[in-house]
């Protein structure tokens, strides 16, 4: 059962997500969960606090299980966002020639999100037992969650 102040404070937050645009949503959560982590994995390299390591390393694989979410939920699928024009043109049969719509050009920072979850669950396991290649793995993985992040950049740009 979830306490009544957080209960409280999700029914506030859910209207907030339902009523985002979708591709304002999978451009936007994205890019706070990577300055999170990276704030989180920055300040436990600089003070030596495994927890903070800890916290962004599965800050990254809330990330990738995000990705995954977006993935399975459909969110991706360019059918179902064929506008009228679109439909026009297809059903004239004359080439229509059309920039990338936002979700084609997110997917692959999406993809990315899942490989920097995938590498931070070992990471985990690295920096909780103090071994030699842990710091590697967590660059490795944000270096991941970062170019997902320019490739989200680069997307709203065009």
């Amino acid at each position: 059962m979830i306490p009544f102040f957080l209960q409280e404070n999700l029914t506030i937050l859910f209207p907030i997500i339902y009523t985002m645009e979708t591709n304002v949503f999978l451009y936007t959560a994205p890019q706070w969960i990577i300055f999170a982590a990276l704030i989180s994995l920055a300040y436990g390299w600089i003070e030596k606090k495994k927890v903070f390591n800890l916290l962004g390393l599965g800050i990254l694989i809330v990330l990738g299980l995000f990705a995954v979410y977006a993935i399975i939920q459909g969110y991706f699928v360019f059918n179902k966002f064929l506008t009228p024009e679109e439909i026009i043109m297809e059903e004239l049969e004359e080439e229509y020639v059309e920039e990338i719509p936002m979700q084609a050009r997110l997917l692959p920072a999406y993809w990315l999100f899942i490989v920097s979850g995938i590498f931070s669950i070992p990471g985990i396991f690295l920096v909780w037992k103090k071994k030699k290649y842990a710091r590697a793995v967590t660059v490795i993985s944000a270096v991941i969650a970062l170019g997902g992040f320019f490739i989200i950049v680069g997307a709203l740009r065009a």
